[in-house]
């Protein structure tokens, strides 16, 4: 569950659907006079003036709706309120009643965790005037009656789910376009997709992620504009592809920043890119980030990323014409707000065993052990920083099995990365 403070939620007034109203709008909040239906009393009050005066009990029935909104976006489907609210008023029992809304307030009064959900307490504060439906023009809002409700609200993030495929295909050493006929079918038989629906997607040449310059793509067709790979070389595009609840595609831009090792150096900025015009940007605005060292992906810690500069923690220093590649996913709600994503990578040193656990997990990277995927978007496996395709392996909370004969050379670099983004 991540981290919802008070000032982040705003309460509004709706309708069943959801749609903001203006709480002073007859008809936003319902006012339906039940006393004919209830036994009722009196009341004998001394006014201000020293006159004593007989009121008489009335109860109205009040209901509505509100919703809880997040940085623009509803949270939370409408919420029902609806109470009983007894009063007083000078005016003879049997008065028909109309009702006047003078004061509207929702408010967030705390937030309690609880296992995988909050608990958001809400207070709703009605002012109402009451007076007689013949004397309805001209009323005001000096003397009414306080309702309030206090509303808790279980609230439980949405997990958005990805849908990924993966095209791979060797390269022959000579061409530069590739087709769905190229496609390795032991991996997968979708071919080439439509980028335009999908949310990203990412090439691969020899486990190097490539920028964007360097090819296109459109539906059944691969074109690189650069020299023909060596032969057996893989190509890989990933497709990921995430909708929201109505089942609309939800957008999103890759980015990539390059620069390549001077074997000394281990702060990169903005000057230092190739193929790159927009530098490094800020990760505060973006979904995740991503780097790849000579391709391997590399654990958070041993980097970090602020605008316009990436600093390398590590004592080694990446070896002279290394490729060093920030990769930045920026993922958006249909209204263009960014969605944030929690990433971590369960690193390992391969063995000569096709079963991994959290005891082979390399704790100076992290200790969380391999993640329940059925808690996460989707994950992705890199063994000698060369991307798999899903039907090489398989994820269970604590396990991962390779499902290929061809089991890894001894110390290549297993790298299981989760993704999780919730709405």
């Amino acid at each position: 569950m991540s981290s919802i403070n008070l000032s982040q939620i705003e309460c509004y007034l709706t309708d069943r659907y959801g749609n903001i109203l203006d709480p002073y709008t007859p008809g936003s909040i319902s006012y339906s006079d039940v006393t004919r239906f209830l036994k009722t009393g009196s009341q004998r009050v001394r006014m201000p003036s020293g006159k004593y005066v007989r009121m008489f009990q009335f109860v109205v029935y009040i209901q509505g709706y509100l919703s809880l909104f997040m940085d623009g976006n509803r949270i939370s489907p409408p919420i029902p309120f609806r109470v009983y609210k007894s009063f007083y008023l000078d005016v003879p029992r049997g008065t028909v009643l109309s009702f006047k809304t003078c004061l509207f307030k929702c408010s967030i009064h705390s937030i309690n965790t609880t296992n995988d959900s909050l608990n958001i307490n809400i207070n709703v504060r009605i002012n109402t005037t009451a007076y007689p439906e013949n004397q309805q023009n001209n009323v005001g809002c000096l003397r009414f009656f306080t309702t309030e409700i206090n509303i808790t609200y279980k609230y439980k993030e949405n997990l958005l789910k990805a849908e990924v495929y993966q095209y791979n295909a060797l390269s022959d050493g000579d061409k530069n376009t590739y087709y769905d006929a190229d496609e390795l079918t032991e991996y997968g038989n979708k071919g080439i997709l439509d980028p335009e629906t999908v949310s990203f997607f990412s090439l691969y040449i020899n486990g190097v992620v490539q920028p964007s310059v360097n090819y296109e793509i459109k539906e059944g067709e691969l074109t690189l504009k650069t020299d023909a790979p060596i032969e057996d070389t893989p190509v890989l595009i990933r497709f990921v592809t995430f909708k929201d609840t109505s089942g609309s595609v939800l957008p999103a831009e890759i980015y990539y920043y390059y620069a390549i090792s001077d074997g000394e150096k281990t702060e990169y900025w903005n000057g230092d890119a190739i193929y790159s015009d927009k530098g490094i940007l800020d990760p505060e605005e973006v979904s995740f980030i991503n780097l790849y060292i000579n391709g391997v992906l590399q654990p958070s810690v041993n980097y970090t990323v602020e605008e316009n500069l990436l600093a390398l923690l590590t004592s080694d220093i990446p070896p002279n014409e290394v490729p060093i590649v920030l990769e930045f996913i920026t993922i958006k709600r249909l209204n263009g707000q960014v969605i944030k994503a929690k990433t971590y990578t369960f690193n390992a040193l391969a063995h000569e065993n096709n079963i991994y656990t959290n005891e082979d997990e390399l704790t100076i990277y992290g200790n969380q052990g391999i993640l329940d995927p059925t808690n996460t978007s989707y994950n992705n496996l890199f063994i000698n920083a060369v991307l798999q395709p899903s039907v090489n392996y398989s994820v269970q909370k604590g396990l991962l099995t390779l499902n290929t004969d061809n089991l890894p050379l001894k110390d290549s670099p297993i790298a299981l990365q989760f993704v999780t983004i919730t709405s």
